[in-house]
């Protein structure tokens, strides 16, 4: 119990390093980077080909939101490193499937 606290405490902190998105462009761009991030390295998590198909459409739609909102090229490659970046750490400190269990988690319910 212990060092679960400490595992959780040290992941917090250390995914605090990418800050929150600053804008609800940010937001959007950060989104299809979590999609497309998932979709690449958590397709046995995700649900296989179909569900890795519905997150590339999904980056695709969030992608073309952020692009409205006025992302630029420069926008969306900082969203794919600081989506990156977290998932990496996230990694590190824990496995890949509970990385990306996480990644499904938070993707499932940011989308509506």
């Amino acid at each position: 119990m212990k060092y679960s606290i400490l595992a959780v405490t040290s992941l917090t902190f250390l995914t605090a390093c990418v800050a929150p998105p600053s804008s609800p462009m940010e937001a959007a761009a950060r989104k299809a980077a979590a999609a497309e991030l998932t979709a690449k390295q958590c397709a046995g998590y995700a649900g296989g080909y179909e569900s890795v198909r519905k997150l590339r459409q999904d980056a695709n739609k969030s992608i073309a939101t952020a692009r409205s909102l006025g992302a630029t090229d420069v926008v969306i490659t900082k969203a794919r490193t600081d989506v990156r970046t977290a998932f990496d750490m996230q990694v590190a400190f824990t496995d890949q499937q509970q990385a990306c269990n996480a990644m499904v988690g938070e993707l499932a319910w940011a989308t509506t």
